[in-house]
């Protein structure tokens, strides 16, 4: 992805260049400048499908569309000099349009050279990648790194909401490489970025963009809440369809599965706080180790609150009136959602991942409100990790693939940042994997089927400091 800048480039030089027209003699003889903008705006759109939703590219795709339609719109009008001569609408433009254009093109180009896809470091230049496997007439598409017959543990991944299975590939490429088999899936009707099983991308811009929303808008819309819930609901039906097919799509000839480790991001990682409670389907239907949830909000907790209605008195007719027009625009108001509903029940060992920004005192009581109560009221084995100067978004391939995420959603302000984010949340999810495994051989507890000797993955060191808060974890070392 890093020969990204070669249409960035030239889509950036071509609409440079009729803007300069207004100042360089030369270029005012060649009337086929006035046509580099359209070209540009088709290689901007070609870009998209090419290398996936670019957030940074948006301003100067917008650029590039007004300035195309005031370029035709001049062109088609065929203005003429006084002396007869044909002119086109680059050359028609005065210097200090010029100068204006020139400004707004550096202002929207900015963003697209400052947050392009960083080049990935070479603790990230893993193996081949994933082998595809077509579920249902390739309604799923499972992505497995690593060979499950080999008995290695293997980590089960839902992946987020945003970003897919597409966003993910270079974590479960590290996780793959750290000892583990990593199985994570493409859903064709869910997922706003679909895979197939050639290994090609597919976005959906609508639901991409209502992901989008649900994800980074903090609100406390019953409306809102209520798509979320619905993606919470979507995820656990996928892992209960899915689970089940495991063994045989992976190829294990006895069926028993190596100890699984299930992580899920986002409405995912709910999905699974809600299913790992009192060793439900999850312990049936696996060996399962416990779970992890990045960035989680748990919002099938939330319920709607009542509206603030003030009761009627014996005060006076003036009063009763005044008071019935308050209700009844109070009526009007959207319904909001407060934290009252129900929690995760205690049962497999589960650890949040959670932004930086979740021990900033102030946003724990918005977004993240619902993993601290559950952690206050756990009564089994939780806890709440994050990497301080991490971001929602920085616990997925995004970092490197879409450093604006990174920008614009930071970690707690002031915080270290990790310069190896990728392997950093592998080496988090691993080391509770590995674990997990450790203190199931010390205290005797069978893991079915028996690993292999030394299948145990090693622990790998995490580059920047992490703030933990757990319940029932007292063994808990990542």
């Amino acid at each position: 992805m890093n020969e990204i800048w070669v249409p960035q480039a030239l889509a950036a030089l071509f609409l440079l260049l009729p803007l300069l027209r207004a100042f360089v003699e030369r270029l005012r003889t060649l009337e086929g400048i006035a046509w580099l903008p359209f070209l540009a705006l088709g290689i901007l759109a070609i870009m998209f499908p090419a290398y996936g939703f670019r957030i940074e590219a948006v301003p100067i795709l917008a650029f590039a569309l007004v300035y195309s339609v005031l370029s035709l719109v001049a062109l088609i009008a065929g203005k003429t000099a006084r002396d007869g001569e044909p002119r086109s609408a680059a050359r028609e433009a005065s210097r200090p349009r010029a100068i204006v254009g020139i400004v707004f093109l550096a202002i929207c180009a900015t963003p697209m050279f400052a947050f392009a896809p960083r080049a990935l470091p070479e603790s990230a230049a893993f193996g081949p990648g994933a082998r595809s496997i077509a579920v249902s007439g390739g309604e799923y598409v499972l992505r497995v790194f690593g060979d499950a017959e080999s008995g290695r543990p293997i980590i089960f991944i839902v992946p987020p909401d945003l970003g897919s299975a597409a966003s993910i590939e270079l974590v479960s490429q590290s996780l793959s490489e750290k000892g583990f088999t990593v199985v994570t899936y493409s859903s064709r009707s869910g997922d706003a970025i679909f895979i197939n099983e050639k290994g090609r991308t597919r976005a959906r811009p609508t639901r991409l963009w209502r992901n989008w929303f649900l994800e980074t808008r903090l609100t406390e819309s019953a409306a809102v809440n209520a798509r979320r819930v619905e993606l919470e609901a979507a995820r656990k039906s996928e892992i209960e369809y899915l689970l089940p097919r495991l063994p045989a799509l992976l190829g294990v000839a006895d069926g028993n599965l190596p100890a699984i480790l299930f992580v899920g991001y986002d409405s995912g990682g709910s999905a699974l706080a809600w299913m790992a409670g009192d060793n439900g389907f999850l312990a049936r239907n696996a060996p399962t180790l416990g779970a992890v949830a990045i960035g989680s909000k748990l919002w099938s907790s939330y319920r709607i609150a009542p509206r603030a209605i003030e009761p009627l008195t014996d005060s006076g007719r003036l009063t009763r009136l005044r008071t019935n027009i308050g209700n009844w625009f109070a009526g009007l108001s959207a319904q909001r959602v407060s934290r009252t509903g129900s929690l995760p029940e205690a049962g497999l060992p589960i650890l949040y991942l959670v932004s930086g920004r979740a021990f900033d005192e102030g946003r724990r009581q918005t977004a993240y409100q619902a993993v601290f109560d559950a952690l206050e009221a756990s009564a089994g084995p939780a806890a709440i990790v994050g990497i301080e100067g991490a971001g929602p978004f920085d616990y997925q391939d995004f970092p490197f693939t879409q450093p604006v995420l990174s920008f614009l959603f930071p970690g707690l302000s002031g915080a270290q940042r990790s310069v190896r984010p990728i392997d950093d949340t592998a080496a988090i999810i691993g080391n509770f994997a590995s674990r997990l495994l450790e203190i199931r051989a010390e205290w005797g507890a069978p893991v079915l089927p028996a690993l292999p000797q030394g299948a145990i993955p090693a622990h790998s060191a995490i580059t920047v400091p992490l703030r933990v808060e757990s319940q029932g974890m007292p063994w808990l070392r990542l």
